[in-house]
């Protein structure tokens, strides 16, 4: 039996979105662009656009089946579920590094739907990992590649 995923409402709103732009290339756009391909004639081998799309394709479908099964298995974390007391999926962190004193805001969400250019890292990343389960105040050690980092937790809200 698959394994339910947890997604926060717009973590699962931008996998669906995903899927739909997949589906939109590899029903629609693909296929146009393979009868070109195939006007351009001669041996269908040897036509690299040709390959390159039946590629293209063979790709896009993998993707379209994972996403479908994972928005299969997904529930959405609803907003009572989510704290504002203390650390977990979707929660929006705010951080004050105790060495150089700068600030990061990081939401927690579960490792699908990760997204570091909008600073969602996952529960199971080294920061998540020592962030689940407290509390505002708290100080926390993350173990890093360049040795242990402190931070201190300013504040919490829900995501």
């Amino acid at each position: 039996m698959p394994r339910e995923i947890l997604l926060t409402k717009e973590g699962y709103e931008r996998k669906k979105a995903e899927l739909e732009r997949l589906e939109r290339r590899l029903y629609q756009e693909i296929p146009d662009r393979l009868k070109e391909a195939k006007v351009h004639g001669g041996d269908l081998r040897e036509n690299k656009e040709y390959l390159y799309l039946k590629e293209e394709q063979e790709y896009i479908e993998r993707e379209v089946r994972r996403l479908r099964e994972l928005l299969d298995n997904a529930r959405i974390i609803s907003e009572d579920e989510i704290s504002s007391d203390q650390v977990g999926i979707g929660t929006r962190v705010i951080l004050e590094d105790m060495e150089s004193g700068q600030f990061e805001t990081y939401t927690l969400v579960s490792p699908v739907e990760v997204d570091l250019l909008q600073n969602r890292i996952g529960i199971d990343s080294p920061v998540g990992e020592a962030l689940m389960g407290h509390s505002k105040g708290e100080t926390i050690v993350v173990q890093a590649p360049a040795g242990q980092i402190r931070y201190r937790i300013l504040g919490l809200e829900r995501g």
